[in-house]
């Protein structure tokens, strides 16, 4: 029998650096524009918002990351997507303009989170 001595780890890790808001589920529910009563209805029937999140994502450009309880949604631009001819504020002020035109916020910032699970 072969005993392993080293560092071992089954554990996967996930992080980000983007440029957005942060939601908890409820409150994305309720201020994201391109979410209607049916899809409302339906996430409070069966809990899942999958979908939901895909079709913002295709539809914004923008990313959603979620930790994975699910509480709390990030959403926004990874930095890493400036263009090549943008500066840091247009990057921002583009990020600013989608975010607003779909959702109900006053503000974006810089958010980095990892985590392990």
């Amino acid at each position: 029998m072969k005993i392993r001595n080293g560092f071992v780890s089954n554990s996967s890790s996930s992080s980000f650096c983007i440029y957005g808001s942060s939601f908890d589920l409820y409150d994305f529910m309720r201020e994201c524009k391109l979410v209607d009563d049916e899809m409302r209805e339906k996430y409070e029937e069966d809990g899942e918002y999958w979908e939901i999140t895909e079709m913002i994502e295709k539809k914004t450009g923008l990313e959603i990351h979620v930790y994975e309880d699910g509480d709390v949604l990030w959403i926004g631009k990874s930095w890493s997507s400036i263009g090549d001819d943008e500066t840091g504020k247009d990057f921002k002020e583009n990020v600013e303009n989608i975010m607003k035109e779909n959702f109900d916020v006053s503000d974006c910032h810089t958010y980095e989170e990892s985590w392990y699970s």
